[in-house]
């Protein structure tokens, strides 16, 4: 790899927390509150979104949260933070800092590692998106406390607008820098062959002074008009694929409690425990459909054929198939067992239906038993 020093002259890392805050999200209503309360000096504002770069059928609220600044180990930090509420239940904040002029690669990856390391940026992230959900949780059904979620995503990605030379062809980089290493957040050993090109088979560009490398935790970027498209695309993924984290969660917690059920408590033939579980399971199997659906289908509602092509990307770093799949298979455990404890009870019940007709018709004998007898006697 040929070692040349690139110095960046305008750039920004963006950083983004996801959270989902409830099943679903009336982004009218929300958009309402936020307007109402900016008008009492909130320090809310709304943004519009650029509906050429991500056309989904109901479009995110964005809203601006002001500046955080903070010191951590001696060194000064500013970042601007925004969020995005989705209709399906999700919340992502982004926490944007500017890198500064003359910034070399390795200097973004110090500074990076300096960023990520600040142990309280979490803390204060779910502190914020709780506050936020707080002021709108009139807009929002089935509400969620985020300092319970367990599952939520986090990403880095490094957003270049130019270098002190203009590249003809931003690929370039990648024989100049370790793009590789920025992205895995890797500075003490070199990575192997095997490792370069698992990251740089992502590699994606339109024009040939534009580029975007994405990888599961982390996306490089290069783009000269400053458009946020591209980062916008891949937002978007990500609250996808926490919806689908969550299903598979929420699915593994149904497994486990029909489980439990089987082996600590007895079947009873007259309880509608299981009977209850099966509609649950029913309506749950309804709404991780929709999910999956609009996850499949989101290639479709895409803008651009280069946003698609990004979009595809990130769904495969993301690993969206093997999510899905995971999906599907507990899906299909989930209705099996539902119909094999149905069939248990069923099975019980009809057993009881038969001893009582036993007994029924014995009661009805009894009376001949005796008259018998005594016509014997």
């Amino acid at each position: 790899m040929n070692k040349k020093v690139n110095i960046i002259t305008k750039g920004r890392i963006l950083v983004y927390r996801v959270y989902d805050i409830g099943e679903e999200i009336d982004l009218e209503k929300a958009e309402q509150i936020l307007v109402e309360a900016t008008t009492s000096r909130s320090k809310f504002r709304l943004k519009k979104i650029n509906r050429q770069a991500v056309i989904v059928s109901n479009d995110p609220l964005s809203i601006i949260l002001g500046q955080h600044a903070y010191t951590d180990q001696g060194v000064d930090f500013i970042c601007e933070i925004s969020a995005k509420l989705w209709d399906f239940g999700t919340l992502s904040l982004t926490f944007e800092y500017i890198i500064p002029e003359g910034t070399t690669i390795e200097g973004l990856s110090i500074l990076s590692n300096q960023i990520q390391d600040y142990d309280d940026l979490e803390e204060y992230a779910r502190t914020k998106a709780q506050e936020l959900t707080n002021q709108l949780q009139a807009a929002i059904g089935k509400l969620k406390e985020i300092k319970d979620t367990e599952v939520n995503e986090d990403y880095i990605l490094y957003f270049i607008e130019k270098f002190v030379e203009d590249f003809q062809d931003a690929s370039l980089i990648l024989t100049q820098e370790d793009i590789a290493a920025l992205i895995l957040s890797e500075d003490k050993n070199t990575l192997s062959p095997q490792i370069y090109e698992r990251i740089y088979d992502s590699k994606l560009q339109y024009y040939k002074n534009d580029l975007a490398v994405i990888d599961w935790n982390s996306a490089f970027i290069i783009e000269p008009s400053g458009s946020l498209d591209i980062p916008d695309v891949i937002e978007f993924a990500l609250n996808q694929l926490l919806e689908m984290r969550y299903y598979d969660d929420l699915l593994d917690k149904k497994l486990r409690e029909i489980y439990s059920a089987i082996e600590f408590k007895d079947l009873s033939i007259f309880s509608s425990r299981y009977t209850d579980l099966a509609l649950e399971a029913g309506q749950r199997y309804v709404e991780i459909a929709e999910i999956v659906e609009s996850v499949e289908n989101s290639l479709k509602v895409i803008g651009d054929l280069y946003h698609s092509v990004v979009f595809r990307m990130a769904s495969k770093k993301f690993r969206f198939t093997d999510w899905q799949t995971s999906i599907d298979k507990k899906l299909e455990n989930l209705a099996e067992l539902c119909k094999l404890l149905l069939d248990q009870i069923n099975h019980r019940r009809s057993h009881l239906l038969e001893l009582i007709v036993i007994a029924l018709i014995s009661i009805e004998l009894i009376p001949l038993f005796e008259h018998l007898q005594k016509l014997f006697k």
